[in-house]
């Protein structure tokens, strides 16, 4: 029995793709839908194409300073996307992973390993197991995203969620599309897939292994005081026994006990406000009702806490609780909300995610009378020791960035230029990472002005990750990176005065990253900042 060849693509017919770089500049390129990801990477790159990834639904897996010199070689851009499906498709077992289309999956239960094809997302994969193996099976890919993220787009940005693992974590094999045969990479050489944005060319599908979870999932809303630094930093201090995820073999279950803390997330108190006007019940009601609990506690952020425990939420609660105290970490429960599985999860969600959505679309759309706003966030991770003190010097180089940005924008005020600050993200102590997006809007024909603004707070920018760097050290603990993967290596060398200056491990992964960008076909790496195209001098 033979196989039918595809059939050839005519590029000459294909769409034009939406789609712009960092700057906002549009790019002049192609869009190729596709259901098999190797073949239509082989053909472009056979036609002469400079090939990207599109349509991972991550935030940095299309992002780049285009400069149409870049591609002057080349017949043209071809961004590729995988074709995804309303539910996956459960194919055998036995199915190669190169094999696998962008909707298919295969299922290994004995071995507890789940491939997917790149256009799937995490909340299909773990209906899958679910169905195939069990109400509390899943992969413990933990983004916030994950039933919007595409597999492929996932596993080229690195891109982590409130657990604070990488996709490494507990990704078993790649299937890596470059032009030519289907490449499976596993072991070390996932460091030349993951985190790469597609540099080195585009994942096609993923193995993964799968875990079991306690049965119950629940989340829990603590008003805290963004300003009290050392209360913060207790209570992440106090929950980090709570946090630590030890992972069994796959297919096996969490070995931490009855509750495990998955997430310790931040949401502004001014970014729930802009929620509230947006958003449609019952979410927009039970956020009003934190915004409640948040001036009741004379509070401007809350802590959003997550995780799966064999218990009631209510129990959970109670668990806990510092007997002496009567508290958790030293902050008051008498305002803390908390939410159960099902719907009332599926409200909180809604809620924990409207603030960054709504901060990102803002940033995206062009305001009557305005230029495109112009927009940067922070995305620096850094695990500490379960130390208040260490915690509390991370948390400090943050407050001195927000005080920063408030300052520049107090100055601004009635020039035309006007600066939001958003906050948002990470804080478990295996992972400080609370993303603060700060947005620009100019009137029309004030450039000069939006430059001198933009360069502002760049500066500002670098001077946190140093700081950052430095509180990291000074604890005893590390910078690990950030959720973009390369471009975040990239982003705190440039901060830090140069790779030299970086920590030693982060060097390692920057100088890996390098070779195989660098040795990458050109087809691919053409996206790549000049760091991880050359040789370091």
């Amino acid at each position: 029995m033979t196989t039918a060849s595809p059939p050839p693509i005519d590029f000459a017919a294909l769409g034009r793709a939406e789609l712009a770089d960092d700057g906002g500049r549009a790019l002049d390129a192609l869009l190729l839908v596709s259901a098999d990801i190797v073949d239509a990477t082989r053909q472009a790159v056979a036609a002469g194409y400079a090939v990207m990834p599109t349509g991972g639904l991550t935030s940095a897996i299309g992002s780049f300073d285009y400069k149409k010199e870049s591609v002057a070689d080349f017949a043209g851009i071809v961004a590729i996307r995988p074709k995804g499906a309303v539910t996956a498709d459960i194919v055998d077992a036995a199915t190669p992973i190169e094999h696998l289309r962008t909707h298919e999956v295969a299922l290994d239960r004995e071995n507890g390993l789940v491939s997917a094809g790149a256009g799937l997302t995490f909340t299909q994969i773990n209906a899958v197991l679910a169905e195939q193996v069990g109400p509390n099976a899943r992969v413990l890919v933990d983004l916030t995203s994950i039933g919007s993220a595409f597999v492929g787009g996932v596993v080229a940005t690195g891109a982590m969620g409130p657990l604070r693992m990488r996709p490494s974590m507990t990704l078993d094999a790649v299937v890596l599309a470059d032009g030519g045969e289907a490449r499976v990479m596993a072991g070390d050489d996932l460091d030349l897939v993951e985190g790469l944005q597609g540099w080195t060319g585009m994942v096609a599908a993923a193995r993964f292994r799968f875990y079991d979870v306690p049965p119950s999932e629940f989340g829990l809303v603590l008003p805290v005081q963004g300003s009290d630094i050392d209360a913060v930093a207790g209570l992440l201090a106090y929950l980090e026994p709570w946090t630590q995820v030890h992972l069994p073999g796959a297919g096996g279950r969490l070995g931490n006990g009855d509750t495990v803390l998955n997430g310790v997330e931040l949401v502004s108190r001014d970014s729930l406000e802009v929620f509230v006007e947006h958003a449609q019940d019952p979410a927009r009601s039970k956020a009003q009702g934190l915004l409640q609990s948040c001036e009741y506690a004379g509070a401007d952020w809350l802590a959003c806490i997550t995780g799966w425990s064999e218990n009631s939420v209510d129990d959970v609660l109670f668990s806990l609780l510092d007997p002496e105290t009567e508290t958790i970490g030293g902050v008051m429960i008498e305002y803390g909300v908390g939410f159960s599985s099902g719907a009332e999860m599926d409200t909180f969600r809604a809620i924990r995610e409207g603030a960054p959505d709504l901060a990102r679309t803002r940033a995206r759309v062009r305001p009557e009378g305005r230029m495109k706003p112009w927009t940067t966030s922070t995305d620096v991770n850094v695990s500490v020791p379960a130390d208040a003190g260490a915690i509390a010097d991370v948390m400090a180089a943050y407050a001195d960035y927000r005080q920063a940005v408030r300052t520049l924008a107090r100055e601004l005020a009635g020039s035309g230029v006007d600066i939001e600050l958003s906050a948002y993200g990470h804080l478990s102590p295996h992972g400080i990472d609370p993303h603060h997006r700060v947005t620009i809007f100019a009137d029309e024909g004030l450039e000069t002005a939006l430059a001198a603004a933009r360069q502002a707070v760049l500066a500002d920018k670098r001077t946190l990750i140093r700081d950052l760097l430095h509180a990291a050290e000074r604890g005893g603990g590390r910078v690990t990176g950030g959720e973009k993967g390369a471009p975040s290596l990239v982003e705190i060398a440039r901060a830090a005065g140069g790779e030299g200056r970086m920590p030693e491990e982060l060097r390692r992964r920057m100088g890996r990253a390098r070779a195989a960008v660098s040795s990458a076909p050109t087809n691919f790496n053409f996206r790549a900042p000049d760091e991880m195209k050359c040789a370091q001098t």
